[in-house]
């Protein structure tokens, strides 16, 4: 009996061990630690964005659509699958914050809390370097159902 209630804290301990965000140690993969594999289902959830073309610098939206969700890890890749650009979270924001993945300052967007969240937009900051540009998403609709790098798009910086 014991051991069977260290083992179910265990996991709920993991479950909500990053209800602050996701961790730079998911930077590569974005794989939440979760005790649970990632979904393998069409994920429920649209990522769009309102330009697929923006000049060195410029901004695109990337909005998350769907059910309420409460984890989340957005980047925009490089041809050498890394994030790139910048997320100008302002640092008060009460749900989301940007991390520094790759070496590249707030290039990459996650959660703040474990609060339901829903229907939201991310101003993505384009890099000076002119390439194409991949829209990757990771969406936890709680912390045993999440699906991981998922393709979302792309946007050409001309």
């Amino acid at each position: 009996m014991i051991k069977l209630v260290i083992l179910v804290a265990s996991f709920a301990a993991t479950a909500w061990g990053f209800s602050a965000g996701a961790p730079l140690s998911v930077c590569d993969d974005m794989l939440p630690k979760h005790p649970v594999d990632p979904q393998k289902s069409t994920m429920p959830y649209k990522i769009t964005i309102n330009k697929e073309e923006v000049g060195p610098g410029g901004e695109v939206e990337i909005k998350v659509g769907g059910k309420f969700f409460l984890g989340v890890l957005l980047q925009v890749r490089n041809e050498k699958n890394k994030a790139v650009g910048t997320f100008p979270i302002p640092g008060n924001d009460k749900y989301f914050k940007a991390i520094d993945c790759h070496g590249n300052k707030g290039s990459s967007a996650t959660h703040k809390n474990k609060e339901p969240k829903k229907d939201i937009t991310f101003i993505w900051q384009a890099p000076k370097t002119p390439g194409k540009y991949t829209v990757y998403a990771t969406v936890a609709q709680d912390g045993g159902v999440f699906w991981v790098a998922k393709p979302s798009g792309t946007i050409k910086v001309a």
